[in-house]
């Protein structure tokens, strides 16, 4: 059986308030008495529990992480990274699921008033995010934020890819292999990573197509095909996650529209499954369990007085992954619409925090 406090109060021949005071460090307890019970729990080998030394320090070495979809499989990859790096520092990981749902989110803030967790990393949805409840938790425990940047909650500290970089790299791809007209299918916009991703693509292509889609496959398929049937000239589509370029792929299947002989597609993130389809995908591979480890680390760090004065925006490098749904523009390629319109990547709602570069 494990060694309880009781075992140490009897082989010290003091009382188990006196061993308690003497652990706790909270009332003053005589030489002797300490010694014995130094002595006491070397030899029993006693490990005072967690929560008595949690309640000492004052914290609970818990942390919460707020995702909005666990079914995703980059906020799963994210999660995976979070719970490493929660273990590897002894503080254990409370996942609140937000399903999507907004209202869900804010009940799991008003759980979190209390001081069951000591902080909080939060990864935004494709809604209007809770900034006012949010602000209110960074008022009483340390937050901080996940992959995505929430308007309104500037000073917070943001753990995030390069997505302005990854956007250019498809463009670069694109602009390589000979296609002249690209259409690209976005999440939500006025998202901050979608924004820097249709900024970055936009530098290559300015007058490329732009559909709105929601980051699922169903968006994929339903939007290239309303532009395979519109007429609209485009070689090559870059839908911003792998997701929609899945659906994507599984639509251009279902013409017979052979890929990447007659059309190109790449997509965002490089999920499992992007290595799996066929032809498999091209894609940016975003860190998403890095983005997890660090904002943990970060956390962390932060809960013991380090890295106060790090930037707000940490931004983790991203990799181009070429693989079989890319290859070279057809020889016959449809001519520009009469009216293309430039990209416009929508104004950010709250100007982004400053970053520092890529780490090498």
């Amino acid at each position: 059986m494990p060694v309880s406090i009781s075992d140490v109060a009897r082989r010290a021949e003091v009382s188990i308030t006196t061993v308690s005071h003497a652990l706790s460090g909270k009332r003053p307890v005589s030489d002797d008495a300490k010694q014995r019970i130094t002595r006491a729990i070397a030899e029993l080998d006693y490990v005072p529990g967690a929560s008595a030394r949690n309640l000492r320090e004052g914290r609970t070495r818990m942390i919460a992480l707020i995702v909005p979809e666990i079914g995703n499989h980059f906020f799963g990859q994210l999660a995976r990274g979070a719970e490493d790096a929660a273990n590897a520092r002894d503080h254990g990981l409370v996942l609140c699921n937000s399903g999507g749902s907004p209202q869900r989110e804010r009940r799991y803030l008003e759980l979190l008033r209390g001081r069951t967790v000591d902080g909080v990393v939060y990864v935004a949805g494709s809604y209007a995010p809770p900034g006012g409840q949010l602000q209110a938790a960074a008022g009483r425990h340390e937050v901080v934020l996940a992959d995505e940047f929430t308007p309104g909650l500037d000073g917070i500290p943001l753990v995030t890819a390069d997505n302005l970089s990854g956007g250019r790299m498809i463009g670069e791809l694109f602009r390589e292999l000979g296609h002249e007209h690209a259409l690209v299918i976005t999440g939500p916009r006025g998202l901050r990573s979608v924004e820097d991703r249709l900024r970055g693509f936009a530098a290559v292509y300015p007058q490329a197509v732009v559909r709105e889609g929601d980051f699922t496959e169903a968006a994929g398929e339903r939007l290239v095909i309303e532009a395979l049937e519109s007429g609209i000239p485009f070689t090559a589509v870059f839908a911003l996650n792998d997701l929609m370029a899945i659906g994507v792929l599984n639509a251009l299947a279902g013409r017979g529209v052979a890929v990447p002989d007659e059309l190109s597609v790449a997509g965002f993130d490089d999920i499992g499954s992007a290595a799996l389809v066929r032809p498999t995908l091209t894609t940016v591979r975003q860190p998403a369990e890095e983005i997890g480890r660090e904002a943990i680390a970060l956390l962390i760090d932060r809960l013991h007085g380090e890295r106060l004065d790090a930037p707000d925006a940490e931004v983790l490098p991203v990799r181009l992954m070429r693989r079989g749904s890319t290859g070279p523009a057809p020889a016959r390629a449809a001519a520009p619409p009469a009216a293309a319109s430039p990209v416009t990547p929508a104004a950010p709602s709250a100007a982004p925090p400053p970053t520092r570069g890529p780490r090498a």
